[in-house]
């Protein structure tokens, strides 16, 4: 984990809770899943779902029995709900506190893009960043070109491309990196220029002079 997540978690809800909350609502709509498949609907790493699903068991959040064919059936304990609706709050207050600032900081990346002259931009990745980003755009004169990724075609009204092969007349590129912050910056200047590369203050990125 970096820097800037580790920043952003002071702020907002800490990382760790949200694979927990996670995993119990994915294993309280279906306890008879596999760790990989239970990896990839939270999209993580499987020995991290594997990790969590430990911890989960010994804190006795979640419990296991064994089915036919060496199968396992995850079952959350009346603990793992009472955990489930005290995180479930916790992440809808911090939710709506992450949206306030962060439509505050687009809206002000936005009004300073004006001033220079930019107009076209890119989106560095999906995130609930980027969507806030993009509906702060339509009260401003700027025209979202696409969001770079690779899981699909079409995130909120808004073409996805793998590269920027297929984006032209770019003006600049806002980072909507939540995760890895100052990891994505530091790929995007391989690619554009400092100075193009906008940047909301909540992310906490140390940039480059």
């Amino acid at each position: 984990m970096d820097n800037s997540q580790i920043e952003l978690n002071k702020n907002n809800f800490n990382a760790n809770k949200k694979i927990t909350l996670d995993l119990l609502s994915a294993l309280e709509e279906d306890g008879n899943q596999t760790q990989r498949s239970i990896a990839v609907e939270l999209g993580i790493a499987l020995g991290l779902a594997n990790a969590y699903l430990k911890k989960s068991i010994e804190k006795g959040l979640v419990k296991i029995k064994q089915v036919p064919k060496k199968r396992y059936y995850y079952y959350i304990t009346p603990k793992g709900f009472s955990e489930k609706a005290k995180l479930t709050t916790e992440y809808f207050v911090s939710s709506f506190d992450f949206f306030r600032k962060a439509k505050i900081e687009c809206e002000r990346v936005f009004i300073e893009a004006n001033n220079r002259q930019i107009k076209n931009i890119i989106l560095s990745d999906i995130s609930d960043l980027a969507e806030i980003a993009i509906l702060s755009s339509l009260d401003r004169n700027i025209n979202i070109l696409g969001i770079l990724g690779d899981r699909r075609k079409i995130f909120k009204g808004i073409n996805v491309y793998t590269d920027l092969t297929n984006i032209k007349d770019i003006d600049a590129i806002l980072l909507t990196s939540v995760n890895s912050s100052q990891k994505r910056y530091n790929e995007l200047l391989k690619n554009f220029n400092s100075s193009i590369i906008l940047i909301p203050e909540i992310l906490k990125v140390i940039k480059s002079k």
